[in-house]
């Protein structure tokens, strides 16, 4: 599985500077999981976002290596 977490900005909450932005990309035969959350360790504050292979077509994202909330590229 890989897993990157970033700091990226202010939390629109609290207004803390430390706003996390973490993806997770899991694969296990045919099936892979995108996640991304953004968490805010002041206040608790918190966004989570997944994607599944097996997902109609209709629901799954452009790009899931993309941040939906910051829209940084994932680092693999």
């Amino acid at each position: 599985m890989a897993r990157d977490t970033q700091t990226v900005g202010q939390c629109p909450k609290c207004n803390a500077d430390n706003l996390t932005c973490r993806y997770n990309d899991f694969e296990k035969d045919d099936l892979r999981i995108v996640s991304w959350e953004h968490k805010c360790a002041e206040c608790g504050y918190r966004e989570t976002t997944a994607f599944r292979s097996d997902d109609p077509e209709e629901l799954q994202p452009v790009d899931a290596g993309t941040c939906p909330y910051c829209e940084r590229s994932a680092n693999r």
